[in-house]
Parts: C-alpha cells; sequence; structure tokens
C-alpha cells in the first residue's frame, strides 16, 4: 500500500504526517510539528531558502520517515472559490467542461491561475434532472511553483497539491454524514468553518483571525512570567488561563465565526445540530466555552473521525492540528501546475523495499525486448530500402512540376505583400464611435468612467459601479459587442466589503479597470513577406510557412 507525507506549513508551523495513500480507511504512521522558520510563509506563497529546507530535511531524518511522496495542503485568501451547478456529465468530462467555462467564474488572466475542482453533491429536481454541485478552486501558479520547487530540493515528489479547504471537507464528510453539522478548525492565524448538510458542503468560509494573539498577548503578562511562545502554548492547553484580558484578544476570532453562523441561519433557515471544535486551538481550555456563548451552540472537542480511527495513533495528544495533512491524502484536488503535462510525474513512486522487484523485472523485461528487437530489426531495415527506392522514382516523375511549383512560390508571395500593405492601411479603431454609442445603450445606470483610453488594438476603462453585480453585468454586456474579442477586469477594489462587521464606506461602490481587446487585434505589427528563394531547387516536402519565413 503506497504511503504519502501530508504536508501542512502555516507561518508558525510545518506539519507533517505519513499516513497511506488515497484509501478508505488510512493508518496514520508517523506525526511531525516542527516551527516554521521565520519570514517563509507569507499568505500561502513559500519562500524557498537553505533554512527551511535544512528544518525539514531535519525533521525527516530525526523520525525516521523514508517516504518521498508529498502532498502539500494549502490555505491562502490568494486561493479564490466558487460554489458552481453544473450538468450532470461524464466525471471524467468535468475537468474540461469547468474549465471551458472557468471565464466565468474568474474574471482574472486565467493564464497565471491553475484550476481544481471538487465534487460536493448531486442536485435532482422534481422532473429527475441531475447536476452536479461543485466548487472550482483557482491557485495562483507563483504559488503551486514554490512547493514543487520546495519538493526537489528535498528529493521528494509532489504529487499533488490540495486546498486546505477541501483537505477538511475529505475528512469530516465521514464523520459529518447526516443532518446540519459545524466544523470549526482553529488554527495560529486563521480559522476555517465548514456547515455539512446531509454529507456535502453546505457553507465554508475562513476567518482571518486565530488564537495566536492570545499567544502574544499571555507572552507579555507578568501574571504567566512572560513565557515564551512554547510555554503559552502549554499553558493554554494545560491550564485555566482565559482570563478577561485573553479573552479580549480573542474577540475578533469569535466575532468573525458569529458572523458566519448568524449568515448560514439567514441564508439557508436550516438549524445547525451538532458543532465541533479541532485544530492547533482546539485544546486550548475555555476556548470552546467563549464560542459556545457567542453563537449560541454547544460547541465540543473533535476527539474521533468515523470510518478513520485515526484517534488509536494519537492516544496521547490530539489529531486536530493535523486534520488538513491527514485529509489531504483521502481526495486531493490535485493542483499540478507545469507537471500536469507531463502525466508520469503524477504517478507514485515505488517504495524502497519494492525498488529490487522493479529492478529485477527491468533486466528480464530487457533480456525479451532485445531478442525481438532484434528479429525485427532485419524486416524493418528491408522496409525501409524498398520505401526509398519507391520515393526516388516518384522523385523522378514529379520534376517538371517543379517550374509551376516556383511560379506558384512567386504569385503567392505577390499576393502576401499585398495583403500586407492592406492590413496596414486598415485601423481597428476607427469605429470606436460605434463603439461608444454601443456602451450608451448595453452599459447600468450606475457605471462612471473616471478614465477612457483607446488605441489600435483596443480601449482601456477605469470605472466605477455600484456593487459587484453590477460589475459583472458590465463584462458580460461587453462580450456581447460585435466588436469585441475579449474582456480584463483587473485591479478591482469593492469599497463595499466588510471588515469587522463594518461597511469600509457610506456609499459603497466597486472600483476596477477593463481592458477590451477589438476582435482582430494585433500585439504587433504584421510582418512584411520575405522574397523566396527561387534561384536553387525546392524540397518538396517544405511547407508554405517554412518557405516565407
Amino acid at each position: 500500500m503506497p504511503k504519502i507525507l501530508g504536508i501542512e506549513i502555516s507561518a508558525s508551523k510545518i506539519r507533517i504526517c505519513e499516513e497511506d495513500y488515497k484509501t478508505k480507511n488510512p493508518k496514520v504512521y508517523r506525526s511531525v510539528s516542527i516551527k516554521t522558520p521565520q519570514a517563509t510563509v507569507t499568505d500561502g506563497m513559500l519562500r524557498v531558502d537553505e533554512k527551511l529546507i535544512g528544518t525539514i530535511k531535519t525533521a525527516l531524518q530525526e523520525n525516521r520517515i523514508k517516504t518521498k511522496q508529498i502532498i502539500f495542503s494549502v490555505n491562502s485568501t490568494k486561493i479564490a472559490n466558487r460554489e458552481v451547478v453544473i450538468p450532470f456529465v461524464k466525471e471524467n468530462k468535468v475537468k474540461d467542461l469547468i474549465k471551458a467555462n472557468a471565464s466565468d467564474y474568474f474574471p482574472v488572466d486565467l493564464e497565471q491561475y491553475e484550476i481544481g475542482h471538487s465534487i460536493v453533491s448531486i442536485l435532482e429536481n422534481e422532473n429527475g434532472t441531475k447536476q452536479y454541485k461543485a466548487l472550482v478552486y483557482a491557485v495562483p501558479k507563483a504559488m503551486t511553483a514554490g512547493y514543487f520547487q520546495l519538493a526537489q530540493a528535498l528529493g521528494c515528489n509532489a504529487v499533488a497539491l490540495d486546498y486546505s479547504g477541501n483537505s477538511i471537507y475529505q475528512i469530516i464528510r465521514r464523520h459529518c454524514d447526516t443532518g446540519v453539522q459545524m466544523v470549526v478548525k482553529v488554527d495560529e492565524s486563521s480559522t476555517i468553518v465548514t456547515i455539512m448538510q446531509d454529507q456535502a458542503v453546505a457553507l465554508q468560509r475562513t476567518v482571518a483571525y486565530g488564537v495566536e494573539d492570545a499567544i502574544f498577548a499571555m507572552m507579555e503578562m507578568e501574571e504567566f512570567q512572560k513565557p515564551d511562545y512554547e510555554e503559552a502554548v502549554r499553558n493554554f492547553k494545560e491550564r485555566e488561563c482565559l482570563n478577561d484580558e485573553l479573552a479580549q484578544s480573542l474577540s475578533y476570532l469569535v466575532s468573525g465565526i458569529a458572523r458566519v453562523v448568524d449568515y448560514f441561519s439567514r441564508n439557508n433557515g436550516a438549524v445547525i445540530e451538532k458543532a465541533y471544535l479541532s485544530g492547533f486551538g482546539g485544546d486550548f481550555n475555555g476556548l470552546s466555552e467563549l464560542i459556545s456563548n457567542a453563537i449560541e451552540i454547544p460547541l465540543e472537542p473533535l476527539r474521533e473521525i468515523k470510518g478513520l480511527h485515526i484517534e488509536k495513533y494519537f492516544k496521547d495528544k490530539s489529531f486536530g492540528e493535523f486534520l488538513t495533512c491527514i485529509g489531504a491524502s483521502l481526495a486531493p484536488i490535485g493542483f499540478m501546475g507545469e507537471k500536469e503535462k507531463d502525466k508520469k510525474s503524477m504517478e507514485l513512486l515505488p517504495d524502497e523495499k519494492d525498488r529490487l522487484k522493479v529492478a529485477i523485472l527491468f533486466t528480464v523485461a530487457a533480456f525479451i525486448g532485445a531478442g525481438v528487437l532484434a528479429g525485427v530489426s532485419y524486416l524493418s531495415l528491408k522496409s525501409a530500402q524498398d520505401e526509398n527506392t519507391r520515393l526516388n522514382n516518384r522523385i523522378t516523375e514529379l520534376a517538371e512540376a517543379e517550374d509551376i511549383y516556383k511560379e506558384y512560390l512567386q504569385q503567392k508571395y505577390t499576393f502576401e505583400k499585398l495583403t500586407y500593405f492592406e492590413s496596414n492601411t486598415v485601423t481597428l479603431n476607427n469605429d470606436l464611435v460605434s463603439f461608444i454609442e454601443e456602451m450608451q445603450h448595453k452599459m447600468p445606470a450606475s457605471l462612471n468612467v473616471l478614465a477612457f483610453n483607446a488605441d489600435v488594438n483596443g480601449v482601456s476603462l477605469s470605472v466605477t459601479v455600484a456593487d459587484k453585480k453590477e460589475a459583472a453585468k458590465l463584462v458580460q454586456e461587453f462580450r456581447t459587442f460585435e466588436s469585441v474579442a475579449g474582456v480584463e477586469v483587473t485591479s478591482m477594489t469593492d469599497t463595499g466589503a466588510v471588515m469587522d462587521g463594518e461597511v469600509q464606506e457610506e456609499e459603497p461602490k466597486v472600483s476596477f479597470t477593463v481592458q477590451v481587446q477589438y476582435k482582430g487585434g494585433l500585439s504587433a505589427p504584421t510582418p512584411t513577406p520575405a522574397v523566396p528563394d527561387l534561384t536553387e531547387s525546392t524540397d518538396s516536402s517544405s511547407s508554405d510557412e517554412d518557405i516565407l519565413e
């Protein structure tokens, strides 16, 4: 049974689990939690240096971990996700369907992102028509590159990348199998709230606060002799020390969780029947009571996962902080970056004990193959000689066609040259007036154009609208223009966003830049056709493109 290393790298901790890969009941063999070197991670982006590489290598060596296959579970606000409903096609067609519609889900330059998805449920209406409910994710390629670089530096193979939200879903869906249940995973600097309804994700949100504010607050308190980081963590886990001051330091975390629960209650209408606390802060004394009082729902520690029995390995400690590491091995989204082009890189390498068997089998196969090739090689040579004779005879037969072909090249060059001159007399911006008139008819009433720049290839507008719904409508309308080939949205700012429970401005608006490209727009001038060389014989197998280069 293949093994995998599930690794999560946060700003303060690196967590590693050696476990079974893609099995119904995975077994955990080893788990390691070590301190992350300073300035290593910024919102999921890795800085791969010798300190990070050395820290992980040392941890693997000290814990006698030899497994070379890795799945990273990544959490970042830079990873966008959307809940979508798609047709009920064959599962192997879902990826292509989502990729084809990705620009509708994420109005960004998709060349800079990797797209992944997870099917969370199957919907069926009263007529029996089925659809998939899926979560679609977009992760920056610049982010995935860092993790694959780290795996290579460790001498390992990165099988895939997973989003931490999916890692959590894959493990808790086995436990939260009926009704409406919630799992709150509290880590050092962030918290993921997942609400499950009949084993499907009903809502998943990230709160940008964890327990680290309380840890830092304790480190400054004389009452606890100003402990260091690790001592403060032990105090929270072993003592009843959550006084008023420390509780106040957790107010942003608690209120953030309460807002998620309130949003679900108002929009879903279902009642949360059970709620669990897990993660790095899951064992902090008093935290579950603090959150329970705010959301008015009893919150109990997550001590087991049905069907996994991982609590047997973690009998002397909590598995909460390793939840995403374990979940990543079950059904990862599989962001593969450039490695997707090479399917072999996605396969697991054999364990060390299997490598000798593989080598023996390969040697035997090589000897057998050598005998077969020796017999086939003579027949191949004879066939090649016959084909060469046939082609030489054919060249002789077609010799008279050479003059006709040269004349064709000359005429083709003349045509290309005339086409070139004609294309340089046409400017796509000639229809700018009609473009503006079409804007007046189709644009939302709330549109305010702050800047308007036009060139031969397209138009750039800096605009504001009332909200994101109006912004989406504006982009959709631009795509209906007859003269428009592409629309790109950049630098979006939502001043109506809610932060800490408050709207940032009394009159919220969405500001962004729209790049509109005309149909037929060019990034560079059309190259002048090259004069064909007609003084020498031309290889009859050459293409038109070869001659015009």
